[in-house]
């Protein structure tokens, strides 16, 4: 007995292009400290002029720290999310999230250990890293892949820079925040110059509306997310129902072969016993030309059996002359009320289709129905059947002065079918599945109260012999 397989964590790149942008982002944020620091954002400045001459320029200074950190942690942040986000950790075919999770947490130690080793700075990896590792692993664990990527770093932008503003506040001195050399100085010299309330304020208000921002976006991609994800759904019940309207059609397609079959066989299983009696009636001599007549009248009777038989076989095909499909029709359409108001013209009665006669003729005759059907109850229905050779293919048009078919409508109605007077709207899908099943298709044009023209073109077998 073979051994079960071991079970493996498997990793696999959902984007790469992502993956690509995120390592170089992350890469980026190594280098921040030699692009933005004290010489190119002047922090120092404001807090040497706050200590001598101006206070109140504390609060620059402080504000100016916090947009200097800022711009140096988004870079690794947004890259370090953007890797984590374009990776799919799986473990017995199933999503591992918490795998996620954990690379989000390993790259923020290794990225702040690479870049205290490129620039010499240290950086502190306190609350505010602490909240914004949470942050990403708990937003990563959400799944808000409905939602677009830009949408989501916003998030994750807005809620970097609130956090900040803890490392500038000096109620939050017990709190592993604002532990770098700067972060304390300005605390310390806001005590001193009695600006602790000022920066306290400060910090507060833009902390608590900075996250407000970032809880509204938040509930915001919950909510797109969540009707995306329904809106997914339900276009997966769509194509369950289509994939279930199809199987329909396709019954129904069935169907009237059978019915067909069974409305050829009754009259004729009369003329099998009409003949029958007629032979014993007359018991006619053995070599007689009667009795050839009835063998001939038997055996033309046992060919059409046989081939109203391979009507079940839908797929089958036969050639046959565009003047026999035409007779087929008018013959089928023959005892209807309807009769006198359609008119059948071709002009090429001589050209051959391979196809299956008796379902080809039934599309036919489904369109003329739907065409009567689709006219007005005050008006006179007039219903023109027309087949002529185009493009390679010979194509059957049937034209009605009904009501028409709208715009909107025409784009779904090979799907849905268009409804009659107490029809059951699968004829006109009928007709394009009886069309493709030979190798055409079918076309619709239509004017609102003008009338309708829906023709299949069925590919020509060969060029006609009478023309």
């Amino acid at each position: 007995m073979a051994d079960a397989p071991v079970p493996r964590l498997f990793v696999r790149v959902q984007r790469v292009w992502q993956l690509a942008v995120g390592i170089l982002l992350t890469i980026t944020g190594f280098f921040m400290p030699l692009i933005v620091n004290l010489n190119t954002v002047p922090v120092m400045r404001f807090f040497r002029l706050a200590m001598h001459e101006e206070r109140h320029l504390l609060i620059y200074s402080a504000l100016l720290l916090v947009l200097m950190n800022i711009l140096r942690a988004l870079p690794h942040y947004i890259g370090i999310y953007w890797v984590a986000d374009s990776l799919r950790f799986e473990y017995r075919g199933k999503r591992a999230a918490l795998m996620n999770g954990l690379l989000i947490v390993l790259l923020l130690i290794l990225t702040y250990s690479l870049i205290e080793a490129i620039n010499g700075i240290h950086y502190d990896f306190g609350l505010p890293a602490i909240l914004m590792t949470g942050v990403l692993v708990m937003y990563d664990r959400l799944h808000y892949n409905y939602v677009s990527l830009t949408k989501r770093t916003l998030f994750i932008a807005v809620t970097l820079t609130a956090v900040q503003f803890l490392d500038i506040m000096p109620a939050a001195g017990a709190l592993p925040v604002g532990r770098g050399e700067l972060s304390r100085d300005i605390k310390r010299a806001a005590e001193v110059l009695e600006l602790e309330s000022d920066l306290n304020v400060t910090s507060v208000i833009l902390l608590l509306a900075l996250l407000l921002i970032a809880l509204l976006i938040f509930i915001l991609l919950r909510d797109e997310n969540r009707l995306r994800e329904a809106s997914e759904l339900k276009e997966a019940n769509a194509r369950i129902q289509m994939e279930a309207f199809q199987l329909e059609v396709q019954n129904r397609t069935l169907k009237e072969t059978q019915y067909l079959v069974h409305d050829l066989k009754s009259p004729l299983s009369v003329v099998r016993t009409l003949e029958g009696v007629l032979r014993l009636q007359n018991e006619p001599e053995p070599d007689s030309l009667e009795a050839e007549t009835y063998d001939r009248m038997e055996k033309a009777m046992d060919q059409m059996s046989m081939r109203i038989s391979q009507l079940l076989t839908m797929d089958r095909k036969d050639r046959f002359t565009v003047a026999d499909l035409v007779h087929d029709v008018l013959a089928q359409i023959s005892i209807e009320s309807y009769a006198p108001h359609v008119s059948a013209e071709t002009e090429v009665p001589g050209a051959v289709l391979y196809a299956n006669q008796g379902l080809l003729s039934r599309a036919v005759v489904n369109l003329i129905v739907n065409a009567v059907q689709a006219v007005p109850e005050d008006r006179e229905p007039r219903v023109e059947f027309t087949a002529l050779r185009k493009d390679g293919h010979i194509v059957l048009a049937v034209t009605d002065n009904g009501k028409g078919v709208s715009p909107e409508l025409k784009e779904t109605v090979w799907t849905h079918g268009v409804s009659g007077r107490g029809s059951s709207g699968l004829g006109l899908a009928f007709v394009k599945t009886a069309a493709e099943r030979f190798g055409g298709h079918v076309e619709i044009e239509s004017e609102p109260d003008q009338g309708t023209t829906i023709a299949v073109w069925i590919p020509e077998e060969e060029k006609a012999d009478d023309e």
